[in-house]
């Protein structure tokens, strides 16, 4: 009896530590989809940090800048295992039981990366055309400076121009205006006096019905079809047919329209000070409106104009500037000066020699090393809100490249 029990006992044992050499091959699942998740995730946000810092590093080098998108990654994950038992009785009464376990488990990760360049003329046209001012007032209202998105992306504000920066050419300051209205706008801001955001705006549509004429189902079908109707403005009690549509605009409080910031922004864009608000649209003209208006008219940059400005950011070695290799810098003058200020306050770009210890982002080039500090805040923002952009204006019209697909294959 005591031999069969032992003899038991060991089988069990030996299976016990086989299965759970086994297990693990069929219970990863989880752990795996976890692990590789986060490291995905991060992999890709570096590449494309980095990927954005070396085509700003190349503008200033006069190279043009170049984009790949990371379409797939599929990974296999692999794992075997297995295992022996030696079991022996000498002595199946008196003597002690000898035995012995062998197993192995093997663990093996395959990923493969499908990467894409980023060209061809829909790609060209959304590198080299106007950023919508739409984007202004989503950006804004995701949490970005108002007066850091004009200094970026605005080249014309209602005749009142920004800072021209063209390739080539040193970055000259536009007008003097511009200064004074980025000024006013960083001082509202601060005081939380003007916000820009979206306004739900409707369209009327040609003829009109008493209320008692309208039904649920009328109403019903105008949502289904995108619309709805309301009530007139002319105060006749009758209802029409309405699109609606969300606008860009920016708002300032009433109050802060009788400061010194406040008349600077309404008189340099020539603003109706008992507007309720004002609407931000594209700049049909170069001039500034001949009456007072209630329309913010602007002509942005594209997001290639957008990487050239921020090259200017970008500290250069003294080698390079001096064999004249590198895009020129700032003119001379006042307004070169206050554009250099106003870009300096948002971005800096540091070069080394060596691998920075204390870089946010850093990528190699031309045997430097360029890099943003992981200590300065404000750059990092500037930085982040590029990114933004680029997603907002090239990866934005591709739903088939918006984003990579993870492929997690576990057996």
């Amino acid at each position: 009896m005591m031999t069969r029990h032992t003899s038991s006992l060991a089988s069990s044992l030996a299976s016990a530590v086989l299965i759970s050499l086994l297990l693990p091959g069929c219970t990863n699942g989880p752990k795996l989809i976890m692990n590789s998740h986060i490291d995905y995730n991060k992999a890709v946000r570096q590449v494309m940090n980095e990927e954005l810092l070396l085509n700003i590093v190349r503008m200033r080098y006069a190279e043009a800048p170049q984009f790949v998108s990371v379409s797939g990654i599929t990974t296999q994950f692999q794992t075997s295992g297995g295992g022996s038992t030696d079991l022996a009785w000498p002595n199946a009464v008196t003597s002690p039981m000898a035995w012995g376990i062998d197993g192995n488990l093997t663990f093996m990760d395959s990923p493969t990366i499908s990467i894409e360049p980023r060209q061809g003329e829909a790609v060209a046209k959304q590198m080299l055309g106007s950023i919508d001012p739409t984007n202004i007032a989503y950006l804004s209202g995701a949490g970005y400076r108002l007066d850091h998105l004009f200094v970026l992306l605005v080249e014309n504000a209602n005749g009142v121009r920004s800072f021209d920066v063209g390739g080539s050419l040193p970055i000259r300051g536009g007008d003097a205006e511009f200064g004074k209205l980025i000024g006013a706008i960083t001082t509202l801001q601060e005081r939380d006096e003007i916000i820009c955001g979206f306004l739900k705006a409707y369209d009327n549509y040609e003829g009109s019905v008493g209320v008692a004429d309208l039904r649920p189902a009328d109403h019903l079908a105008a949502i289904q079809s995108g619309k709805r109707w309301k009530e007139k403005d002319d105060g006749s009690g009758e209802w029409a047919l309405h699109t609606y549509g969300l606008e860009p605009i920016i708002w300032i409080e009433p109050s802060a329209r009788e400061t010194e910031a406040g008349r600077i922004f309404l008189s340099l864009l020539n603003l109706d000070p008992e507007a309720p608000f004002y609407w931000l649209g594209n700049l049909k003209y170069q001039t500034s409106p001949t009456s007072t208006t209630d329309s913010i008219r602007i002509r942005t940059r594209s997001f290639y104009g957008v990487m050239n400005f921020l090259s200017l950011a970008v500290d250069l070695p003294a080698k390079d500037q001096d064999a004249g290799i590198v895009v020129p810098g700032f003119a001379s003058g006042d307004l070169a000066i206050s554009a250099e200020e106003h870009l300096r306050l948002i971005l800096h770009i540091h070069e080394g020699r060596t691998r920075p210890e204390n870089a946010w982002v850093a990528v190699q080039s031309r045997n430097y090393w360029f890099y943003i500090d992981d200590h300065e805040l404000a750059s990092k923002r500037a930085f982040t809100l590029a990114v933004e952009l680029m997603n907002l204006q090239i990866s934005g019209g591709d739903s088939s490249q918006s984003a990579p697909v993870l492929t997690l294959p576990l057996g």
